[in-house]
């Protein structure tokens, strides 16, 4: 009896042209247009490459030298593409945009740009910290002359934060917080299939409802066979879209698939249980039911920067308690910690919060069917 339930409703699901629109096409536009509008803002904003600059030598400078060399180095914390060259081939290279700017190296460093943008402020940065550290860089290569690489370090440290280096080891883009969102209305768009297979065991709404409801069949096995079913289909639909963005689009949104599709897997159960809930409320009509879900995924979804960014940050810091309890809040969350964490240990919080609300979801909704009756089918 499971096993025929589980068929019938898989098949059931696969047939659905709306549900299969919600939680399949829906989703996939939605992250092509996201993507066409945003998927490239932070490489073209936020991250950037050393930055090119002529070096005029009016004098030879041990000091300043070894500065310009300690930041134009190769390696991660390359700052600088130096280019030593004379002064009118400089100034040619500035107005043909070959260089960002011109250092002129003699008693003093002085810089001459084009025009004001971030690499020249990224450039009047780095001079006002060869300035703080010019006189003791001078006084060890006076006194220790083997030392100034020494010397140099603390000055590569402070002034690192201009580097392409991130601090950690993921994707710090805050676009892709909109794609983790789409996730998260992936997983809570599950629950028009949940609700619908609930409003097929509902005698008074359905003509299926009151043949499912005398074929003999338990309601807890009935709805344990529904749940199953609608859930392979929302968790494989879920999983196409990861490969969609990941693969195809090429979106830097994690490395660790187990742990992602563990998520997956828990935010569709949750949108499905979530669904079931509201299905089982009695007094409410088919469409009234349609209607709380909708708007309740839209309220959730925009608290979960989907619609505006930053509105997740607001209730984190006024009341911190509903991105606790918030479904897309944990999944965009989960999402975040894993892409951005080392450990684990944020991401689990999250999902086992998840999970915990699956569970209790799911047992009321058991208990709300099971107790239905009916004075006449």
């Amino acid at each position: 009896m499971f096993f025929r339930e589980f068929k019938y409703m898989l098949l059931s699901s696969l047939r659905s042209r709306e549900l299969i629109f919600w939680t399949l096409l829906f989703p996939f536009a939605l992250t092509t247009f996201m993507y066409m509008a945003f998927g490239d803002i932070f490489d073209r904003t936020e991250k950037f490459e050393p930055v090119p600059v002529a070096i005029v030598k009016e004098q030879d400078n041990m000091t300043l030298t070894a500065m310009l060399n300690a930041v134009s180095a190769e390696g991660d914390k390359k700052l600088l593409i130096t280019t030593y060259t004379g002064e009118k081939e400089a100034k040619k290279l500035l107005e043909e945009d070959q260089v960002k700017g011109i250092i002129y190296m003699g008693n003093k460093l002085s810089l001459t740009v084009k025009e004001s943008g971030m690499d020249e402020t990224m450039l009047q940065s780095v001079l006002k910290q060869f300035t703080k550290y010019e006189s003791l860089i001078q006084d060890t290569a006076q006194k220790y002359p083997d030392k100034i690489e020494q010397a140099v370090k603390p000055m590569q440290q402070e002034i690192s934060y201009f580097t392409k280096e991130e601090n950690t080891r993921g994707n710090q883009d805050n676009v892709v917080n909109y794609f983790y969102a789409i996730f998260a209305m992936t997983c809570l768009f599950a629950s028009f299939s949940g609700c619908v297979a609930i409003l097929q065991m509902q005698a008074n709404l359905t003509p299926l409802g009151q043949r499912r409801n005398v074929c003999g069949m338990k309601k807890s096995t009935m709805f344990v066979a529904d749940f199953a079913a609608t859930e392979l289909v929302q968790f494989v639909l879920a999983c196409a879209l990861l490969i969609y963005m990941r693969f195809v689009l090429n979106l830097q949104i994690g490395e660790r698939y187990a742990a992602i599709v563990l998520l997956l897997f828990v935010g569709t159960s949750f949108g499905i249980v979530f669904g079931m809930l509201i299905g089982s409320i009695a007094h409410l009509s088919q469409g009234g039911k349609i209607g709380v879900l909708v708007s309740s995924n839209l309220v959730l979804c925009a608290m979960s920067d989907l619609m505006i960014s930053g509105i997740k940050g607001v209730i984190e810091k006024t009341v911190p308690i509903v991105n606790d309890i918030s479904p897309a809040a944990l999944i965009t969350d989960a999402f975040y910690a894993l892409n951005v964490y080392d450990t684990y240990e944020r991401f689990f919080v999250d999902v086992l919060s998840l999970a915990g609300l699956t569970v209790l979801l799911g047992g009321i909704s058991i208990w709300r069917v099971r107790r239905n009756r009916y004075a006449s089918i």
